[in-house]
């Protein structure tokens, strides 16, 4: 009786042995899905604030030459290489855009004279 109690014990240790390594690779396997995952994530929150920089750059007049998605893919490697908090913080020192909503028409010459028509030419960088 003693040799069959055995016998149940090597096969529970073979047994055992081998759910053990199955788990073992199930933990490995989920680890680099979460670590694969954290990455994503990572990406993910860098690209979000890169473009909530990018808005508020062209919001305030700041490079609105640049198309937003290039901007912020800019931002984004700037993110990266751990720069976009110094660029964040040159951001708040700038000032609000002063020409956003600014309608300059094109006058007649009725109300002002050539006063109006070359400040008018001044602020649309054509003077000089």
């Amino acid at each position: 009786m003693a040799k069959l109690d055995m016998n149940k014990i090597a096969q529970l240790a073979a047994d055992s042995a081998a759910t053990l390594k199955k788990i073992a690779h199930e933990r490995d396997t989920y680890r680099e899905k979460v670590a694969s995952l954290q990455e994503q994530n990572t990406a993910l929150l860098r690209r979000m604030e890169a473009e909530k920089v990018a808005a508020e750059m062209h919001s305030k007049g700041v490079r609105t030459e640049v198309p937003f998605d290039t901007l912020s893919e800019y931002l984004e490697k700037e993110a990266a290489a751990g720069r976009l908090e110094q660029i964040k913080l040159a951001l708040d020192m700038t000032g609000p855009d002063m020409m956003k909503g600014a309608f300059i028409s094109e006058d007649d010459g009725s109300a002002g004279g050539d006063a109006s028509s070359e400040f008018a030419r001044f602020i649309n960088g054509s003077v000089g």
